[in-house]
């Protein structure tokens, strides 16, 4: 899940800047009138001006992207011009769009077959998109080529719908908390293990204009993501919301607000304000993920003098692991009739994935390969990755158990948060309407 513009969003303090890829509220409105265009066209698209072209066994390959960062910009650029100067009868043109913009107009594209060759997704969409028949199932490419054993274990799930793979990942991340080394010092604190840590934590650390703990909850998908590490360290469920593991996991977030050891700011910032507030001071320890690191140790440490440390996701007791969502994009290929345009943009994603390519890729998105043996090389180079690498081996995909559903049941979890944090509802209230919301989604 990843790099996204920013919202233009109420927050107490600080400079906005883009942030990195969780933000969602797009829901698939054409999903039916994208099923029956596909059927209609009998499984494939005609060329227009957002599709391929090929003209003299020259082949334009197109590609659309939410990504916004200048450092993730300039590193595409970079490997598409390598690319098409190892291959001069291919060229590559990059759309990059706003995050919400994205998925409708990846809707109307499909629906009026002029889907670009490459479509890039944020991970948990990928299953709703190809439950739609808008996506070329890639395993006839990979074979030979790539196994299933050469990924971690939760970024494979998310390249999966219906046991075929429809995706490819750019690179995952997942979420950890952030610390600031002096603050802690000063107190005599050491980085929380534990839930009970992290509030006592958060406790002693909230003084003056500082909070102890700072998170990300607006009404979108970031809000169901932080609390996703909450929920699934306790071994809650998205689909039992209302049970007691559940209601236990949200309470964590509830009481930071409602003590006053986190700002009531939260309900509005996106994981880069969040990151902002760490970085300006303004909150001792975070949550969020690797695509902030480039700017604390730069931007922040430069101006600010932050100097951080990063530790795993805390949990309910010391026996157990983390449980933390995974982050992140992935390559899809769009159906298509022109199979030489289709052929051309796996070889492309294919290239992509090699260790070179794939380290090069990575390193400049901050992101973590999801391929095992790149991953090594990665962190070689950015130590500050491995808290997160090391969390991958028990991270979970958002569309695991919930496949093309999650987007709608994210919303209601959400929705629920919002209100538990606010105190308009109390926590069981919250998320036992929010189960009454989501059995008739599971059942449908």
């Amino acid at each position: 899940m990843q790099q996204q513009p920013r919202l233009l969003i109420a927050r107490r303090e600080g400079n906005h800047r883009p942030f990195w890829h969780i933000f969602r509220s797009a829901s698939f409105g054409c999903i039916m009138l994208i099923v029956l265009s596909i059927v209609a066209a009998c499984g494939g698209s005609t060329p227009s001006s957002s599709s391929s072209s090929s003209n003299g066994g020259k082949i334009t390959i197109t590609e659309m992207d939410y990504w916004s960062v200048p450092a993730q910009g300039a590193t595409l650029s970079k490997l598409f011009t390598q690319y098409q100067k190892l291959h001069p009868n291919i060229t590559i043109q990059r759309n990059a769009v706003p995050f919400d913009s994205l998925l409708p107009k990846a809707d109307q594209e499909a629906a009026s077959h002029t889907l670009p060759n490459i479509l890039v997704l944020d991970n948990p969409d990928v299953a709703q998109f190809a439950s739609t028949g808008a996506l070329n199932p890639l395993d006839s490419f990979m074979q030979g080529t790539f196994s299933d054993s050469d990924f971690y274990a939760g970024p494979l799930t998310t390249m999966k719908y219906q046991n075929k793979t429809y995706s490819f990942p750019v690179g995952n991340n997942d979420l950890a908390i952030f610390y600031n080394k002096k603050m802690l010092d000063a107190a005599h604190i050491q980085p929380p293990k534990t839930w009970s840590d992290l509030e006592a934590a958060a406790k002693t650390l909230t003084h003056g204009n500082t909070y102890g703990f700072a998170f990300s909850a607006p009404a979108n998908e970031q809000a169901t993501f932080q609390f996703e590490a909450f929920l699934w360290s306790n071994q809650g469920d998205l689909s039992k919301i209302n049970a007691p593991e559940s209601q236990a996991a949200l309470q964590v977030l509830v009481d930071m607000i409602h003590k006053g050891y986190a700002s009531r700011g939260a309900l509005n910032w996106g994981q880069p304000d969040v990151a902002t507030q760490f970085g300006e001071g303004n909150a001792a320890m975070m949550e969020n993920g690797p695509w902030e690191i480039p700017a604390l140790e730069q931007q922040y440490h430069m101006k600010f003098g932050v100097d951080f440390g990063v530790v795993p996701f805390p949990v309910p007791q010391s026996s157990m692991q983390p449980v933390v969502p995974l982050g992140g994009e992935a390559w899809t290929i769009p159906v298509s009739s022109n199979t030489a345009a289709v052929k051309a943009s796996w070889d492309l994603v294919n290239w992509l994935e090699q260790p070179d390519q794939l380290s090069q890729l990575d390193e400049g998105f901050n992101y973590i390969p999801a391929i095992k043996s790149t991953a090594q090389l990665v962190l070689k180079d950015q130590p500050n990755l491995q808290v997160f690498a090391d969390e991958l081996n028990t991270a979970r995909a958002r569309t695991a158990v919930l496949g093309a559903k999650y987007p709608k049941v994210s919303q209601v979890v959400w929705t629920a948060e919002q209100a538990a944090l606010t105190g308009s509802q109390s926590t069981q209230a919250a998320l036992t309407q929010a189960q009454n919301q989501i059995n008739p989604i599971l059942n449908s």
